[in-house]
């Protein structure tokens, strides 16, 4: 049969159809859908991405390599507190402040009986307990060196390099504030009858506001209190010792207290801790109560974390935990808690990450709860310090430092 022009123009039409399904299919599929390619592609890189988010933030490790290594002489002589993401190493001969990588950036002699230090932001105090001389230093090395009156009982030193020092003298405490360079600003006089000796203090990052915790005799019963000082406009106007607050906690001794940002104070007790907003004066946020005493707190600017005995008995099967960490926000709420399987001798936190070491163990949480590292080493650990670089640690041994990396046992080489 003949075939007409309609005839012939539905037969190309007929072709064309089926050479564009043929592409479509070659493509992946119709119009506007995504190509399996494509698909795999995106896949893949997810994967990726989550893997990684795993390991920065919750891997637990169980393997190190070491990147530096270094000696200490007279190791057992040499006490370390963190500072700028590394260490501040201080002995009754001098200090030597060390950047992450282990290597010293500078170095200061000077001769103490018993130095004790403090950091707040850049600036750190170096005094000497019962003796009379207090070092400022900031990341460029000395800035100041002041000679006391009277022997000093405690230092506490602010963001911007104010300090304050409680000092004991023949019938008088004082506690005296001076700025960076060593010139004193303010002091306040107390005795132990009327206002009490004051046992620690601690300065607001500014250096404006001061909080003291404190014992005095009432006859023969001894009672601890908590005082408050504004040493700005408000603390001017309210009277001559710049008081603007106190408390007398009852049935617990306050042996320290720290401000934990610039407004908000804690007051450590032997079974609870206080906090308190303190924008000007100070006003009670809540009390956390504890049956049994406070083996450790730590402390940062967004959390504190106490750590307790464990009364809970062990699951079956399972080793009871000696002690359980928990971890409040500045509200008081709880918002984590972990069981501590090991007796460990210290504990610190720096950042998100609370360090457990004893012994030759070493524990690292998150303030998630995960653990983050667990390993046994082969000497004693004195302490392991985060330095903010991913996953590199500096760790102290009796008679050396290491700079370590995590990594799994099953990391290639």
């Amino acid at each position: 049969m003949k075939k007409t022009q309609e005839d012939f123009e539905e037969h190309e039409k007929e072709e064309q159809l089926s050479v564009d399904k043929e592409k479509q299919s070659r493509r992946g599929g119709v119009k506007g859908a995504v190509p399996v390619r494509i698909i795999m592609v995106v896949l893949i890189l997810a994967g990726i991405v989550f893997a990684f988010f795993f390991m920065v933030s919750g891997a637990n490790y169980n393997g190190y390599e070491v990147i530096e290594e270094t000696s200490i002489k007279n190791a057992s002589m040499v006490d370390y507190i963190p500072y700028q993401k590394s260490l501040l190493k201080y002995s009754k001969d001098g200090a030597v402040y060390v950047d992450e990588k282990d290597k010293i950036v500078w170095n200061e002699s000077f001769a103490m009986k018993m130095p004790v230090a403090d950091v707040s932001g850049e600036y750190a105090a170096i005094a000497d307990l019962n003796g009379n001389d207090v070092y400022i230093f900031n990341a460029d090395g000395k800035v100041s060196s002041t000679a006391m009156p009277y022997r000093i009982c405690d230092v506490a030193v602010a963001a911007q390099g104010e300090f304050a020092v409680i000092l004991e003298g023949n019938k008088e405490n004082y506690i005296n504030i001076y700025d960076r360079n060593g010139e004193k600003i303010s002091e306040m006089q107390t005795t132990i009858g009327k206002s009490g000796y004051p046992m620690d203090i601690d300065l607001s990052e500014n250096g404006e506001k001061l909080f003291s915790s404190y014992f005095n005799l009432d006859g023969v019963e001894v009672r601890y209190g908590l005082a408050a000082y504004n040493f700005g406009a408000v603390g001017q106007s309210e009277n001559a010792d710049r008081m603007v607050g106190g408390y007398q906690p009852e049935d617990t001794v306050i042996p320290k207290v720290e401000f934990l940002d610039n407004n908000t104070v804690c007051a450590f007790g032997d079974k609870q801790f206080i906090i308190y907003s303190m924008r000007e004066k100070p006003s009670e946020k809540t009390k956390i109560v504890f049956e049994h005493e406070i083996k450790s707190v730590v402390f940062n600017s967004k959390y504190i974390g106490v750590v307790i005995p464990n009364d809970a008995e062990a699951k079956d099967g399972e080793k009871k935990s000696l002690y359980v960490l928990e971890l409040y926000n500045l509200n008081g709420r709880k918002v984590m808690t972990k069981n501590v399987d090991f007796d460990y001798d210290n504990v610190r936190m720096i950042g998100e990450e609370i360090v457990f070491t004893g012994g030759t163990e070493c524990r690292i949480y998150t303030v998630k709860g995960k653990q983050k590292f667990s390993y046994t080493f082969q000497k004693n650990v004195v302490d392991l310090i985060p330095t903010g670089y991913g996953r590199r640690y500096i760790i102290l041994y009796d008679n050396g430092s290491e700079v370590i990396r995590l990594k799994h046992d099953s990391d290639k080489e």
